[in-house]
């Protein structure tokens, strides 16, 4: 299908995989036929829009750009939780006249988030999202990121289709706005690890029950993580998911890891990730869409393609040289909690006490806040770390070593998060 004069329209260009999107859009600019990139930016406690792209903009993933890049990137200022996105009338109504394309990475991606911030992070977002494209006349394509962890851990296979849940989607939504379900009640009966998971999930169906005839892709991403080539490989800048577990390591200070020896983590690269958002929102063929249908894509590695987190522990403490992890198990027991206790709170706790009497208060308030990561740490990335999630993709597409692979986000994270704050 060719394309000319496309106007993309992204969410999430704040993010790691949004930048690595953005700088993906303009390094095949000219092949997608893209006239201008517009992306909805909000603005933070001290800097504008426009300012925040302005920072962003000098990541070192926009490096192997051609000079003069953001003059054809529109920035606006905007809010996704609120309706029309909280863009003014006439801005609104000129965005949906010009867009062709949109593609939404925008999410809140953290796992132990408030039922009120899921919802209105990931749910509504999407929502209003959807009624915007509804009113771009010359939209060709609408590709919204979720998740493969949408899924509960499983033991058999798990397809590109929506998840099955007890109550309607809807009602389970409602009853979590007006409180009528709470958080942990609302996972324990959908079998979802944590909120984040579920509002994606949601959001998914009730995307797909209110969408019409609307050329939609949702693409699925499994642990997104460094590089494998562009903006060049190994490039990270996101502590999330197996990276904080990486780096904690690398700073020696985690020690005891919740999870299984044997259960594989499906981890991708996040340019292989930003490349199925575009193949989604730019297809080489022509579609039909039948309205009831959704058209569902896993980004993922596959249990072919991904290793043990034993393998992957042997492998960080081979590059990092740190020692070995003290424990990798099942949080809950009793060996977890005592290996927790000998290596983290008390090795943290005195290290706090020391400081605290050397009168380096800056290292004794490091150590407390490393003891809470790390909580959260087994905490938000047990689940994925406990279970074997069989993911099947229909036309699996994404190919690498697994090995190479995490030796290559092992040197992104040294050379990329190392030296930063955990």
């Amino acid at each position: 299908m060719s394309f000319t004069h496309n106007r993309v329209f992204v969410t999430g260009a704040t993010g790691f995989l949004g930048k690595v999107l953005l700088e993906e859009l303009f390094r095949l600019k000219a092949e997608l036929s893209i006239h201008e990139v517009v992306l909805l930016i909000r603005p933070s406690k001290t800097l504008n829009a426009s300012e925040r792209f302005a920072e962003i903009a000098k990541s070192p993933c926009f490096d192997n750009l051609y000079q003069g890049w953001t003059g054809s990137v529109q920035v606006l200022e905007g809010d996704l939780s609120l309706p029309r996105c909280g863009l003014e009338d006439a801005i609104y109504t000129s965005l949906c006249e010009t867009t062709t394309h949109i593609i939404h990475t925008a999410a809140c991606i953290k796992f132990d988030s408030s039922v009120d911030e899921a919802l209105s992070a990931n749910v509504d977002s999407s929502l209003h999202i959807l009624r915007l494209a509804k009113d771009c006349p010359d939209l060709c394509q609408l590709v919204i990121t979720s998740s493969a962890y949408v899924s509960p851990p499983q033991a058999g296979p798990i397809y590109e289709s929506l998840v099955a849940l007890p109550r309607p989607a809807w009602s389970l939504l409602e009853d979590l706005r007006s409180g009528a379900l709470g958080k942990l009640e609302a996972i324990e009966l959908t079998g979802h690890p944590n909120i984040y998971s579920l509002s994606k999930c949601l959001a998914e169906h009730i995307i797909c029950e209110t969408k019409g005839c609307l050329p939609l892709s949702i693409v699925r991403p499994s642990i997104i993580c460094a590089a494998l080539e562009y903006p060049r490989p190994g490039w990270i800048d996101s502590h999330a998911a197996f990276a904080g577990i990486a780096l904690g390591f690398a700073n020696d200070i985690l020690k005891v890891v919740n999870g299984r020896h044997d259960a594989k983590l499906d981890i991708v690269p996040v340019d292989k990730v930003a490349a199925c958002l575009i193949d989604e929102a730019f297809p080489m063929e022509e579609r039909e869409y039948e309205p009831p249908q959704p058209r569902i894509v896993f980004s993922v590695a596959t249990t072919t393609q991904s290793l043990t987190l034993g393998e992957a522990c042997q492998m960080l403490e081979a590059f990092f040289k740190k020692g070995g992890f003290r424990y990798i198990g099942p949080m809950g027991g009793y060996t977890f909690d005592i290996q927790h206790f000998l290596h983290h709170y008390l090795r943290l706790q005195l290290a706090a006490a020391a400081s605290r009497l050397s009168g380096n208060r800056v290292k004794e308030a490091a150590a407390i806040k490393a003891l809470r990561l790390l909580k959260g740490m087994n905490n938000v990335f047990g689940p994925y770390a406990s279970n074997t999630h069989d993911f099947r993709p229909h036309q699996p597409k994404i190919r690498f070593d697994a090995k190479d692979y995490l030796q290559l986000v092992c040197e992104g994270v040294s050379q990329n998060l190392l030296h930063s704050k955990l």
